[in-house]
Order: C-alpha cells, then sequence, then structure tokens
C-alpha cells in the first residue's frame, strides 16, 4: 500500500506500509494542494514515525534539529490546539511538542535497556 499527500510550500508526504512496517518520507517538490489537518488527538500517533526518524535517522532524513523538523512539518501540516481551544499550533508550540515527545520517547528507550 502507498500514499502520496500532496501540500502546499513545496512538499509531500508519501507513507507506504510494507508488511508490518510503516514509512513515512518528507518529499521536497513542487507546491500543490493544502496542508494536512491533524486533529489533536491524532498529533502523538502523527508525529511519532517523525521523532523515531529524528531520533535514529536525523542525518539521512535530512534533519538537522527539533526546530528543523518543526519547520519542515509546519509548511505540510496544521496542528489543531486542544479540545477546548479554537486554531492551530504556532511554530514554537510544534516545537515544543516535539521536544516532549522524543524526552518521552528517549525515557521510554532507556527504561528498556535497563531492564535488559
Amino acid at each position: 500500500m502507498s500514499i502520496e499527500l500532496n501540500c502546499k510550500d513545496g512538499y509531500n508526504i508519501e507513507i507506504e506500509k510494507k508488511e508490518d512496517r510503516i514509512n513515512i518520507l518528507l518529499v521536497e517538490n513542487e507546491a500543490f494542494g493544502e496542508r494536512i489537518l491533524v486533529g489533536a488527538e491524532e498529533r502523538k500517533e502523527f508525529l511519532t514515525p517523525w521523532i523515531n526518524m529524528l531520533m535514529h535517522h536525523k542525518k539521512e532524513a535530512g534533519i538537522k534539529g527539533t526546530m528543523d523538523l518543526a519547520k519542515k512539518l509546519e509548511h505540510i501540516v496544521l496542528f489543531e490546539k486542544g479540545k477546548h481551544e479554537k486554531g492551530v499550533l504556532a511554530l514554537k508550540s510544534i516545537n515544543t511538542e516535539i521536544i516532549n515527545l522524543r524526552k518521552e520517547f528517549q525515557e521510554k528507550e532507556e527504561q528498556v535497556k535497563i531492564k535488559k
């Protein structure tokens, strides 16, 4: 299964499912369409593969850090604010969300290493 999402500001997202693995690629190309809307309750699930890429494949993915990832995602995604708030997250808030999730994932990885 393969899905390609065309987004504005010169980026596409390609999602490809191979067996039990999902690959998500951010592809730079001509601008087209509009941004993806991600609800507050979907944010963690949406960001998980991006955070894993940031943590484990940063160099191959061409990601320089959390703010660089936040900027790239801001071009293709609108993240809705919380349940009782209207509007979308600003760049700083996206970056903070990425930092917090990365910290959470790193702590889980360390706990797994300790248990081994």
